[in-house]
């Protein structure tokens, strides 16, 4: 049978439609991931860099690297730095100084320095030891790292330290801390050869923003060189990370590492500063502790694999063509199925059909990307299976029910209040394979996960992510679901619980970006998908009272 002139048509007009969703598609893939033109570094090699090189699953508090892998990553440094800074130089770090001058580098050589006495022992007769040993190696030393911003032991007692191992060597002594930190203390200054200061522009309490990084370091260098004139100075820890949460108007992202780095390559070479990058290599143990940001520090990722070259254009998202393919070919199918199942009545409602099927798998793209951006260790990749692929069923459910309307059915049926979901899931009377109980189960438990997610915003912000990738999709697609359902729900008392949530969202949308600054657009952007939703969960309330009214 050959087909109808309809038909033609319809077919017609969801290809065109699916061609037009699949252009906006590549559209917004290449503006994220097209190379940009930034400067380029004025020296082929970086001169320093910080050397932790714990891999995935290796901590300081647990399993850590082996010898092997310390040579590895050695090597590693020694193709794009000339000297390697450490923060302690016992245990696993005992050969540094010995492979680094079996790879030609110079090192900069760290006794970590705590409140345990009897390690800060070891710590400095090692620091001693490896210094005499290898006196062409060990360029300077360090006797401690931020233990007076740590307040775990008394300047007098470092001091000491100090004076200890100037006694023993003959290579420079220094001492490391927060910029700031040095001019509340004279007194170690005076002892020292050198200063060592940090300068962590995203870190400090005022977070200073990519296009006034230069500035800031210099302003932080000057204030020291005018406190102790006379005194070398080293930076000893300058960074900016690959990725993460924003603070204020201090955005992370890989282009904005590969500008920071060579603008600080190229500036410390013009005013003759020395410094040191923080750091050589992804820490994932970091993010336990920081967040996302705490392991994206690093020149180099967890593969070894140096993240952008000094010169030419650098890509935010160099896999951007994998994934414009894999979420057009999602839509297609989807589109595809929906067309094959349900097809629509009209030309209009295929065209929508085939613009929210490219939506929903750019979303969900978009979901996967940053729950891989987040899956480090055990919890976060178990939490990024949960927050897509929950998020993808959510979706997915509510699209069919949309295809359904669209091919002329029903629509979405309401959903119970969250009242009567909870008490399903306590008396275990919710039926899963009920399309309806499965959306209100998916939907009370992203409301549940993105009530806490803003509680913790709104109370310990600093090492959480925004995830606005994560829950956009879902709250786009109960607006959508609760505007499509024609019918009332069940009354059931009063909507307490909803109130809750959208409470704390609408709380959270003013409160979130006014603590964060309006500078911060990812703040900006979590406040926005707080209030998309809020959306839902009002016009629940509102269904709920209709309902009442109705029932009346």
């Amino acid at each position: 049978m050959r087909p109808t002139t309809n038909a033609l048509a319809a077919l017609a007009t969801a290809l065109v439609a699916l061609a037009a969703a699949v252009a906006l598609n590549f559209v917004f893939w290449w503006a994220q991931g097209r190379p940009q033109d930034i400067p380029d570094a004025k020296t082929p090699r970086i001169k320093s860099a910080s050397f932790s090189p714990y891999r995935v699953g290796q901590s300081p508090f647990g399993a850590s690297f082996t010898r092997g892998q310390l040579e590895e990553d050695m090597a590693v440094a020694a193709k794009h730095f000339d000297r390697i800074r450490t923060y302690s130089n016992t245990n696993q770090f005992a050969p540094v100084p010995e492979l680094a001058q079996k790879h030609g580098l110079k090192v900069i050589l760290g006794a970590w320095v705590g409140a345990n006495l009897e390690s800060n022992e070891k710590e400095i007769a090692g620091l001693i030891k490896a210094a005499n040993d290898y006196p062409d190696t060990v360029e300077r030393v360090v006797v401690g790292n931020e233990v007076l911003l740590r307040r775990e032991i008394t300047p007098e007692l470092l001091i000491d330290y100090i004076r200890r191992v100037k006694a023993a060597i003959k290579q420079p002594v220094t001492y490391a801390d927060v910029w700031e930190f040095w001019l509340l203390y004279p007194q170690v200054a005076k002892e020292v050869d050198s200063l060592t200061i940090h300068v962590l522009p995203y870190w400090e309490n005022n977070p200073t923003p990519l296009d006034h990084i230069v500035e800031h370091m210099l302003h932080a260098h000057a204030a020291i060189a005018r406190a102790y004139p006379g005194k070398p100075i080293l930076i000893g820890e300058i960074g900016w990370p690959s990725a993460g949460r924003v603070r204020q108007g201090a955005v992370p992202g890989l282009v904005a590492q590969a500008r920071f780095v060579r603008q600080i390559i190229n500036t410390a070479e013009e005013q003759n500063i020395d410094f040191n990058l923080f750091e050589l290599f992804d820490e994932p143990w970091k993010f336990g502790q920081e967040g996302t940001v705490g392991g994206n520090w690093g020149i180099i990722d967890v593969n070894r694999h140096i993240k952008f070259p000094l010169t030419g254009p650098v890509s935010e998202k160099p896999y951007w063509p994998k994934a414009f393919l894999a979420s057009s070919a999602f839509a297609a199918l989807l589109a595809g199925l929906a067309l094959r199942l349900r097809p629509p009545r009209g030309f209009s409602r295929t065209a929508l059909l085939c613009l929210a099927a490219q939506s929903l798998a750019t979303m969900l793209a978009v979901s996967a990307e940053q729950s891989l951006r987040l899956a480090f260790g055990a919890a976060g990749v178990i939490g990024g299976i949960l927050m897509t692929g929950g998020g993808a069923l959510l979706c997915l459910l509510v699209f069919t029910e949309l295809a359904d309307l669209a091919s002329g059915g029903a629509g979405p049926k309401p959903l119970t209040p969250v009242i009567a979901r909870l008490e399903a899931l306590r008396t275990f009377r919710l039926n899963l394979r009920n399309r309806v109980d499965l959306i209100g189960l998916l939907d009370l438990v992203f409301g549940l996960a993105a009530l806490a997610l803003t509680f913790g915003l709104l109370v310990d912000p600093r090492y959480r992510d925004f995830r606005v990738a994560q829950f956009l999709p879902i709250a786009l697609c109960m607006i959508v679901r609760l505007l499509a359902t024609r019918e009332l729900p069940r009354p059931v008392g009063s909507p307490r619980e909803e109130w809750l949530l959208v409470g704390t969202f609408l709380v959270g949308a003013v409160v979130i970006p006014l603590k964060e600054t309006l500078a911060n657009p990812a703040a900006l952007a979590w406040g926005g998908t707080l209030l998309l939703l809020a959306v839902p969960w009002g016009l629940s309330i509102l269904r709920q009272r209709q309902a009442v009214a109705k029932a009346e």
